[in-house]
């Protein structure tokens, strides 16, 4: 799919995202089988590895693989190794690794090392024919296709879904609480009504006093708990990588242990509250910002958004795990509409490239 005359890339790829995800979850097999491979090895420990978006990606498996496998779920430091040549795998631990160019090097070498002392290894990749899934012993292809924005966003959400899947095959192997799963087949849908929801609230943005903030404000909060902490962790990259703006992602308990003495007029907060279980958080977090004098944008389903002045509604639906993607999704044409007002080109910002090796 291609961008539409006058749409940037961007656009296009943020709405492509949903027929990747009807795609992923209807080819959900070859998914289950590396999640019944996980679940089978019961590693100790589980590690994850990613940069930049892919480490969002990996925070999300954090949270989502605790869950589902009832073991400490770690973020690897990938300098130990590739600065101090420090190893750590062993057969008793799992090793995911994220990148969506496959290419990165740290993530290569993390790999490579993990295999050879033994641990399980899973790469997640939108190219099946990278070095990293070349060193992996699994390769969970996300299947999003060719990406040509700089700033990801459909293989950000590519590697959500996939995580689901695979969590909710481990959960299910292992007698685990994976009832949350239930709801993958209505995820792709839930994701196209958030994103008209967006598309429809950005359309008349103009006249909204939390989207004049947002345009104007040099620095600017995304504030989530939970399953959506890796969302608001992704939005703060992609406002500061096609806005210029200076955001950071918190998560609603962490703002307040001191984050918070940086709110005030000049500081807008975009808080994500779509998940039943961190509601009380969030409202307290969103009362903090109120009194400091940041103007907020909720996003959120209508019993979260409560009374909220400025509010973007997201239809109802299952809270949880599946939340992440439908937040994302929302915040991301949020996002790029703020780029294109402020005269910015979101598919190829200044001093970015698409791939970028580390080591």
């Amino acid at each position: 799919m291609g961008a539409r005359p006058g749409e940037t890339i961007m656009s296009a790829e943020i709405a492509e995202s949903v027929s990747v995800t009807a795609r992923l979850v209807a080819d959900r097999r070859r998914f289950e089988q590396i999640g019944e491979a996980l679940a089978a090895r019961r590693p100790a420990v589980l590690v994850v590895a990613g940069r930049g978006t892919s480490d969002h990606a990996a925070i999300y498996a954090r949270y989502l693989f605790e869950h589902a496998l009832g073991v400490p779920v770690a973020l690897a430091a990938a300098s130990l190794l590739t600065q101090y040549r420090i190893e750590s795998s062993s057969p008793q631990s799992a090793l995911l690794a994220f990148s969506q160019s496959g290419a990165g090097p740290d993530m290569i070498a993390l790999v490579e090392s993990a295999r050879r002392r033994g641990a399980l290894t899973l790469a997640l990749t939108n190219d099946a024919t990278s070095d990293l899934a070349a060193a992996a012993e699994l390769t969970a292809y996300l299947d999003a296709g060719p990406e040509r924005a700089v700033a990801a966003t459909k293989t950000f959400l590519a590697e959500l879904v996939s995580v689901a899947l695979i969590a909710a095959a481990a959960a299910r192997t292992l007698g685990r609480d994976h009832a949350w799963s239930n709801e993958i087949e209505a995820l792709s849908k839930r994701m196209a009504d958030a994103h008209a929801a967006a598309s429809s609230w950005v359309a008349s943005a103009t006249d909204r006093p939390i989207f004049r903030s947002l345009l104007a404000a040099d620095r600017a909060f995304v504030v989530g708990r939970g399953f959506e902490y890796p969302s608001a962790l992704e939005l703060a990259l992609k406002l500061r990588e096609t806005t210029g703006t200076f955001a950071d992602g918190y998560s609603a308990a962490d703002l307040l242990h001191g984050p918070i003495a940086s709110a005030g007029a000049q500081v807008p907060a975009i808080l994500l509250t779509t998940d039943d279980a961190t509601r009380a958080s969030i409202e307290t977090a969103r009362e903090r910002l109120r009194s400091a004098g940041s103007p907020i944008l909720i996003v959120g389903t209508a019993a979260q958004a409560g009374d909220a002045a400025d509010a973007l509604i997201i239809p109802a639906g299952p809270s949880g795990p599946l939340c992440t993607p439908v937040t994302a999704i929302a915040g991301l044409a949020i996002v790029e509409s703020i780029a294109i007002r402020r005269g910015k080109n979101p598919d190829a910002p200044e001093g970015l490239a698409k791939i970028t090796k580390t080591l």
